[in-house]
């Protein structure tokens, strides 16, 4: 089998300022070979294309797939660029096509921000970069303790697209012991995410953005965050919109 390759650091660069929206548009996206190195230690998966599912519905199934496919890289490597970047335009590209499609109706301006969107990372964030973030998903999420290593991935992806990619902006959310707490939260109390979840997801995450900003919460393990939900249970059950979520105190009277 052969290892995965990547492109090389420039190369995404010159791709990153030299997007041309009709590169994307056919059923490959032609590339320089040159600018294509291999990933010692990894191999390139074979059919993973073909189990990824580009309907929103299948971001879960597709979330697994990719992170079993690279499940032996290594988080300080899946914070860069290469192979990423490399998956969307080749191995990857007729999924993220599909699944993010470009509007030939658009102007030019909107299609370089789709594709700036989709195709590279999404500014500083990576569980808004396509492929990226759903390994990113289920790395945090996985855990081979439970009879389902999946049961907790399953659960945050149950919880809707606004709510991960607002977590996805918090640096916090990349403490694995928060993402575990909250997520045994919520599988605690499913009724929570069953119907409207998108405002108290966002007072959960407004929540530990606050407080943040006085606690050390990275040296905080996954019961502290539970907890901490347990306790404002009440409060949480019973937001129903966004407006109620600003109207809400948030200081948590420690």
């Amino acid at each position: 089998m052969a290892l995965q390759p990547v492109f090389k650091r420039s190369y995404i660069e010159h791709l990153r300022t030299h997007i041309r929206p009709t590169d994307y548009m056919g059923d490959h996206f032609e590339y320089d070979r040159s600018q294509v190195v291999r990933l010692y230690g990894i191999t390139q998966p074979e059919d993973l294309l073909q189990e990824l599912d580009p309907s929103p519905d299948g971001d879960y199934k597709s979330a697994i797939a990719i992170y079993e496919a690279y499940k032996d890289i290594t988080p300080l490597f899946a914070q860069q660029d290469d192979l990423w970047v490399y998956l969307t335009h080749v191995d990857l590209f007729e999924y993220v096509k599909r699944r993010w499609p470009i509007k030939i109706d658009d102007d030019k301006e909107k299609q370089i921000a789709n594709i700036q969107n989709h195709w590279f990372r999404h500014g500083k964030h990576l569980f808004r970069t396509p492929i990226a973030g759903l390994w990113w998903q289920v790395f945090l999420t996985k855990d081979e303790d439970r009879d389902n290593p999946y049961e907790l991935t399953e659960v945050y992806f149950n919880c809707g697209q606004d709510f991960h990619q607002r977590f996805g902006e918090l640096t916090l959310i990349r403490h694995r012991e928060a993402m575990v707490g909250v997520l045994e939260f919520l599988k605690d109390h499913p009724e929570l995410t069953a119907k409207g979840f998108d405002p108290r997801g966002q007072y959960i995450s407004r929540l530990f953005n606050s407080v943040g900003s006085y606690k050390l919460l990275s040296n905080m393990d996954k019961d502290y965050f539970k907890k901490t939900l347990e306790d404002r249970l009440d409060i949480i059950s019973q937001i129903s919109n966004r407006t109620e979520v600003q109207n809400q105190d948030i200081s948590l009277n420690e």
